[in-house]
């Protein structure tokens, strides 16, 4: 039996293998256009953490300022970007998962595992950050 997209709706669910690369790769292109269309219409600001240290006092503090105006005059335009961001990151985790090498040589298993635990990082992060802002947290 294959497996479906909703196991209560079996009757009218797609069916998909669970490691079909063609069906991340569609969801991942389908992410991408939207968050792209999202960007256009209003990118939200993200300074991370990197990007702040490399800053002095005033740009760092106006930054933040930045983020907290945008995320509070739009919450949910920019959880959904945030949201959107995280799911990405998640299905190149798959991918990346998925297209593993049979026998990877131990800089190529290494170079995986961090590129792995980057993207890993970024879901996280941008989930964070996502519910922060719905629950109006100032600690984005």
């Amino acid at each position: 039996m294959t497996p479906t997209l909703d196991p209560a709706d079996a009757g009218t669910a797609i069916p998909v293998q669970p490691t079909d690369p063609q069906h991340l790769a569609t969801a991942l292109q389908a992410l991408d256009q939207l968050l792209g269309t999202l960007k256009q219409r209003d990118d939200v600001p993200f300074y991370g953490p990197t990007l702040l240290a490399s800053m002095n006092e005033l740009d760092q503090r106006l930054a933040v300022e930045a983020e907290q105006a945008r995320y509070g005059a739009q919450p949910e335009h920019s959880a959904l970007q945030f949201c959107v961001t995280a799911a990405i990151a998640l299905l190149e985790v798959s991918q990346a998962l998925i297209h593993q090498p049979q026998n990877p040589t131990p800089q190529e298993r290494e170079r995986q595992w961090k590129t792995l635990v980057a993207y890993t990082k970024t879901a996280g992060r941008s989930a964070y950050r996502a519910a922060s802002i719905l629950t109006d947290q100032k600690d984005y």
